[in-house]
């Protein structure tokens, strides 16, 4: 059963876009990017990263088959009881890199292209090196230093001792294993790789021990913040603004919330949309879910909205899957493995039997911890 559903979809992926847009036509097809540059950045060299050749290429595409969405225009949409369903593109970045004002937004001007910039607020002007930045210049590091260097810096962490193999499977709803994804697989030394897949899927509460480990390797999270100012500054965030584009949260720490308690959740929600708003003016305040927002009760967030005017419409990352009114969900724009087009990355992401219709795992989709 299992070969003939992998079969099925295979089939499935070679469906044009063109079919897919007139069987299971979208109110807004959300794309989601994170950073374009043609430079290489420590704090992302592990990460995929898009180059303004291939962005320019996927703004062409979108351009002549889809066109584009602003989000005043998508919110009325999800707000009226008729929604039109013409595919119009809405695009977004998550996390707030300072690429985003000196690189992405000029080209989205010039091609007349709106989008929603999500910020992590803590982390705006530069106040704190987020830990997957400082995970990323830690594996730099790591390849640097001999592999008895980092062994014996491991052993003195208690590092060790207590990271299991890296698994040979991609985590449930990933295309590709972490260490795949970053090139690091056959490159580093096999007794590196269960460190080098902690680094790369590192959790909010290892965050004293990654900040330890930078330490024995010779980062200064201060300094590199300060050389390399690798997020949006509030002056270029205002100036965002006023170039018409929209500025969302993406919680004050991305810590994925199906992860804390409700009150928490709400806090990470509510306290990062009012940062953004009073910084811009704006009504109310789009929320992009930092990872994953599949597994928060809608119901909740609903409540939230009605509670809270300052919160917008909320962002996921689930492909094109059929969700609440409230929620956007959002195709990768990043290139992963061999798929190396946007179109591919949409035909995959239509072949997915939630996309067809119905509410998916909306309606199923386990409850937020009390």
């Amino acid at each position: 059963m299992r070969r003939v559903r992998a079969a099925a979809q295979r089939v499935l992926r070679r469906v044009p876009v063109a079919a897919w847009r007139r069987l299971f036509p979208k109110t807004a097809v959300g794309i989601c990017y994170h950073m374009v540059s043609d430079v290489s950045l420590p704090h992302l060299r592990h990460y995929p990263v898009l180059g303004t050749a291939a962005f320019e290429a996927d703004l062409l595409y979108l351009k002549r088959r889809f066109g584009f969405l602003t989000y005043a225009q998508l919110a009325g949409r999800r707000d009226g009881t008729r929604p039109v369903r013409d595919n119009a593109v809405m695009l977004t970045f998550d996390d707030g890199f300072a690429e985003c004002a000196s690189v992405a937004a000029p080209m989205l001007r010039r091609h007349g292209a709106d989008c929603v910039f999500f910020v992590i607020t803590d982390l705006l002007d530069n106040a704190v090196l987020f830990r997957e930045s400082e995970a990323s210049l830690c594996i730099d590091a790591v390849l640097r230093h001999s592999v008895a260097e980092v062994e014996a810096i491991m052993r003195d962490l208690g590092l060790q001792a207590r990271l299991p193999p890296p698994p040979d499977r991609a985590p449930s709803g990933a295309m590709y294993p972490p260490l795949e994804l970053a090139g690091l697989h056959r490159t580093a030394s096999p007794t590196l790789l269960p460190l080098l897949h902690w680094l790369l899927t590192i959790d909010v509460s290892e965050t004293a021990t990654l900040r330890r480990l930078g330490a024995r390797l010779g980062i200064d999270p201060q300094h590199y913040l300060q050389q390399a100012q690798p997020y949006l500054t509030t002056q270029q965030i205002r100036r965002l603004r006023e170039d018409g584009f929209t500025i969302g949260a993406h919680g004050r720490s991305h810590r994925w919330l199906g992860s804390l308690s409700r009150a928490d959740a709400e806090q990470e929600i509510v306290e990062s949309c009012r940062i953004v708003r009073d910084l811009t003016g704006q009504a109310s305040v789009p929320f992009a879910f930092p990872y994953f927002g599949g597994t928060l009760d809608r119901a909740w967030l609903a409540q939230l909205r009605r509670q809270h005017d300052v919160i917008g419409l909320f962002f996921d990352t689930d492909g094109l899957r059929e969700d609440e009114p409230f929620v956007v969900q959002r195709v990768f724009g990043e290139r992963f493995g061999p798929d190396r087009t946007l179109d591919a990355a949409l035909r995959r992401a239509w072949a997915r039997r939630p996309a067809w219709g119905g509410r998916g795992r909306a309606e199923t989709a386990a409850r937020a911890p009390a």
